[in-house]
């Protein structure tokens, strides 16, 4: 009787709403993660995208929304003296306030796997003990590891090498939409090599709209590199913003652990 009685509220867990007129189920895997990691819902590790968008569709379900509220929100948002005047305000990260619920270990593997670099995917990869200048270089992405969170790399500079990192170690490169402003401190490819430096932005960036595009983009930064001297002064260079990132403590926000040991290196097949 008792497990005929577990069956059936399992199978009713799993049953789509019939409330909700959305169809979730329609919606790609990655975009049913990022609600679920957003909202913080509770599923199974390895639970199906059909599962997920259960999931998904009785968290919408139970949601309360307060409608004048939201259309106060919409219209303060519209009215906004930045709305649609400084781009690069409207493409900075914006971080949510913190309400006291840290990820849990499967919402965090999750946004992990998604937010991870593709195989082929240019990156910066730190390949040293040290955080010297230069420690991070231009490589590619071979393979991402999602059980233990690794990556194989090959430097840009010798393809006859694999280097096996943790995940804090890789950063994915920039897509000239991050707003970065004057006086912010980079790490950015000096020209001519394929390794990261130390920089500050010493100009304004100019925000260009691609044809066609609506999102308007960074091309490329002046920069001034740290111990970079010509005849005492130090020069400002130009970067494609591509190759300009963030220092990593602000990269890498969470407070993960991980093994920050020196990476090991093997031979390419």
């Amino acid at each position: 009787m008792s497990s005929q009685g577990n069956t059936k509220s399992s199978h009713s867990t799993r049953s789509y709403p019939r409330s909700i007129a959305l169809d979730f189920r329609k919606l790609a895997g990655m975009a049913l993660l990022g609600y679920i990691d957003h909202y913080n819902v509770n599923v199974r590790n390895d639970a199906p995208p059909s599962e997920l968008a259960v999931a998904v569709a009785r968290h919408f379900e139970a949601m309360e929304v307060d409608e004048d509220e939201a259309i106060q929100g919409f219209l303060r948002m519209l009215n906004s003296p930045s709305n649609g005047m400084n781009p690069s305000m409207e493409l900075a990260a914006i971080e949510p306030p913190f309400d006291g619920l840290a990820m849990n270990s499967s919402t965090r593997r999750r946004k992990k796997i998604r937010m991870a670099a593709r195989p082929g995917e240019q990156v910066a990869a730190k390949v040293t003990r040290t955080d010297e200048n230069g420690s991070w270089i231009l490589a590619s992405v071979q393979c991402f590891y999602h059980d233990t969170e690794t990556y194989d790399v090959q430097d840009e500079d010798d393809t006859s090498k694999l280097i096996r990192l943790p995940w804090n170690h890789v950063m994915r490169l920039s897509t000239g939409t991050e707003g970065f402003e004057k006086n912010a401190n980079v790490m950015a490819i000096f020209p001519e090599t394929t390794s990261f430096y130390r920089a500050v932005v010493s100009k304004r960036p100019v925000w260009e709209l691609e044809p066609g595009s609506m999102t308007p983009i960074v091309k490329q930064l002046v920069l001034k590199f740290e111990d970079d001297e010509i005849g005492g002064k130090t020069p400002h260079r130009r970067v494609p913003s591509r190759y300009i990132i963030s220092l990593p403590s602000t990269y890498f926000r969470e407070d993960d652990e991980y093994d920050l040991g020196c990476p090991s290196v093997s031979s390419a097949p």
